[in-house]
C-alpha cells in the first residue's frame, strides 16, 4: 500500500505543476470551425451567437462576399461568406452562421461547420510562413501547432469593408441618387 500511495502522490504533484504552468500562460478562448478542408478559429469574445444557416435575402450593389441579410430576433443582420472574403473559395457548404459583435458592429459570417470551443495558448500561435500565399492574411493572427488558423475577430469587426450601408442623396433636380 505504501508504494501505491507514493505513486499516487507523485502523479498528483505532476498534475498540480501542469495546472500551475498553464495558469501563468496567456490563453485565448476560441471557437473553431471548418472552412473547406481547413480548420480556423475566432476569439470567443467576438462571437455573440452561433445560429443555423438560413438563406439570406440578397442585396443589390454590395460586394461579392456579402450574401445578403437575414431577419434575426427583430433586427436585420448582414451575412458575409467568409470563404469569399478571405479568398479561399466560394462553395455553398455553409451550414452555420457565427454572429460577430463588439457592441457597435454586428454581422454574421457563414462557415461550413462549428467544431469546438477551445482554449489555446498564445505562445503556441506562430506566424504564417512566408511561402503561403493567402489573399487576406492581414486578418490571420497565426497558426498553432495543431494547424488551427487563428483569425482576428477584432480586425474583422473593425474592417470598413464589412459595413453595408446605403445613402440616399437628393440632387438639386429633386431626383434621388443612391450611392
Amino acid at each position: 500500500m505504501n508504494n501505491t500511495n507514493a505513486i499516487l502522490r507523485e502523479r498528483a504533484l505532476k498534475a498540480a505543476k501542469r495546472v500551475e504552468s498553464t495558469e501563468n500562460e496567456h490563453v485565448r478562448e476560441v471557437v473553431s470551425f471548418r472552412l473547406g478542408n481547413e480548420l480556423y478559429c475566432i476569439e470567443a469574445e467576438a462571437i455573440s451567437e452561433v445560429c443555423p444557416f438560413s438563406q439570406p435575402t440578397p442585396l443589390p450593389h454590395v460586394p461579392w462576399y456579402i450574401l445578403g441579410i437575414v431577419h434575426m430576433r427583430g433586427r436585420f443582420v448582414s451575412i458575409v461568406n467568409l470563404k469569399s472574403f478571405l479568398g479561399i473559395g466560394n462553395d455553398d457548404l455553409s451550414r452555420t452562421v457565427l454572429l460577430l459583435s463588439d457592441g457597435e458592429m454586428e454581422f454574421g459570417v457563414s462557415v461550413d461547420e462549428v467544431v469546438d470551443e477551445l482554449r489555446i495558448s498564445e505562445k503556441s500561435i506562430r506566424m504564417i510562413p512566408s511561402g503561403f500565399n493567402l489573399p487576406r492574411s492581414d486578418f490571420i493572427l497565426g497558426v498553432n501547432e495543431a494547424g488551427l488558423i487563428v483569425l482576428s475577430g477584432k480586425k474583422l469587426l473593425s474592417d470598413p469593408d464589412m459595413r453595408v450601408h446605403q445613402e440616399v442623396v437628393t440632387t438639386y433636380k429633386g431626383r434621388e441618387n443612391v450611392q
